[in-house]
């Protein structure tokens, strides 16, 4: 393909400290970037900055026309200044934002928005109710898509000598780079295992399939270690390489305020289901004993909820200043019941030094480093009862506050749990 189609529009964000002189990874991605707003693009922009620090300019590609949803204007912040290039196919860039050329997205925004009024006049109607849109990043790839890659893969001519496939549905991506570019895929979860009961969101991989993704692969980038173990068994040729997410660390541990408990999560099925568990069958029980407890409920998971339901439960949506309301909660919650891959809302509670109640769910794969540090608890009077202990014990807090913050700093650090990728990165680029 010698040029880009006219009909494929492509949001261009420079950034200065490309150079023409060093090798680049090309970071293939269906999943809407604008900031480490979400657990998801948290860990990929920790991931891009491992990348670039390992000789590489990094160029962000984003083959699918469906990113944007129904949000036709994204804002980006200046964390993604770590791409030396990023390209939205569908997509025009004006200034600090990104806006879509396509009339369907447009259609959509106007609706959904239409409907949200309806709903707030007229009640929750069937006919006003929102169909959730498809799992991008999951939809079968199509021509153009290929095309968009193949592009900038040509573009990057001899300098390109990585490609990085940001979840296993990306690995499409590797039919569309020079034989002996060297493939990396970002695993994320093993979808596979992953046991929603249904109420997961996103697609339905076998075993068998996911193994065949995977292998398409030189290096796995898994986020914790039974991942790893998982890949190194069933993709022997490939290199499962373990590189969790790193905290962000504070300086001492934050046992927060008496009775003010805090739940971080965005719009999934495992933080909406695991949510509402908590709502219905755990937290009844600490308001019994402690009618002065209050749970703070931060982001885009609240629009699963009818936040007028539950009693002492403030849903407060995407705020700006995530660090003040780490600081003040006494206690943060992990309910989750079902998902896979490394919980980056636990390692950012350690981080934070913070005291934590979780599931079981929430520990997979840091059990043995978290054991000690993290109160877990599947049944729901045990997970009461030890909330309970921790909401008006600011000691107890404290103590458990300073337990997770020493596991931070040993396990999660940015120096530690990157090594050994930019170790093999660093090798890629010399060659």
């Amino acid at each position: 393909m010698a040029a880009l189609p006219a009909d494929m529009a492509a949001a261009n964000v420079p950034n200065s400290a490309g150079s023409e002189a060093r090798p680049v990874a090309l970071l293939v991605s269906k999943q809407r970037i604008v900031a480490s707003n979400n657990g998801s693009s948290a860990y990929v922009l920790a991931l891009a900055r491992s990348i670039r620090d390992s000789g590489f300019d990094v160029w962000l590609i984003q083959p699918s026309a469906d990113l944007p949803g129904r949000t036709p204007v994204l804002r980006f912040s200046d964390e993604l200044n770590v791409f030396a290039r990023h390209e939205i196919l569908g997509m025009e860039r004006i200034g600090g934002a990104a806006v879509s050329l396509s009339p369907a997205v447009w259609s959509g925004f106007v609706t959904g928005g239409l409907k949200l009024v309806l709903r707030k006049l007229f009640g929750d109607k069937a006919f006003l109710k929102d169909r959730p849109r498809p799992y991008s990043i999951a939809l079968p790839w199509q021509r153009q898509e290929h095309q968009f890659v193949e592009h900038f893969a040509q573009q990057a001519c001899d300098r390109l000598k990585l490609v990085v496939s940001d979840y296993v549905f990306a690995t499409d991506a590797f039919a569309n780079v020079p034989v002996g570019t060297a493939k990396a895929v970002i695993m994320h979860d093993l979808f596979s295992q992953r046991d929603g009961k249904g109420a997961d969101s996103v697609a339905v991989l076998s075993e068998d399939a996911e193994v065949a993704m995977l292998s398409r692969a030189d290096m796995v980038i898994t986020i914790q270690s039974e991942e790893r173990d998982f890949v190194a068994k069933a993709c022997p040729e490939a290199d499962a390489v373990l590189a969790a997410m790193p905290a962000s660390i504070v300086t001492e541990p934050q046992p927060g305020y008496d009775n003010r408990l805090l739940f971080i999560g965005s719009d999934t099925a495992p933080n909406s289901v695991g949510l509402n568990w908590f709502c219905e069958e755990v937290w009844p029980i600490v308001l019994a004993s402690k009618p002065q407890a209050r749970l703070y409920v931060i982001g885009t998971v609240g629009r699963k909820f009818d936040t007028a339901s539950y009693p002492n439960v403030s849903f407060l949506g995407l705020v700006d200043d995530l660090a003040s309301h780490y600081a003040d909660a006494g206690v943060l919650i992990s309910p989750l019941t079902f998902g896979s891959g490394l919980k980056i809302k636990l390692v950012e509670a350690l981080g934070q030094g913070k005291a934590v109640v979780a599931t079981s769910v929430t520990l997979q794969g840091v059990e043995d480093i978290c054991r000690d540090v993290v109160h877990s608890h599947d049944d729901p009077q045990a997970m009461a009862e030890a909330i309970i202990a921790l909401v008006e014990d600011r000691e107890a807090r404290a103590e458990l506050a300073g337990k997770a913050l020493a596991c931070a700093q040993a396990h999660f650090s940015a120096e530690s749990v990157h090594a050994e990728l930019k170790a093999k990165l660093a090798a890629i680029s010399a060659r």
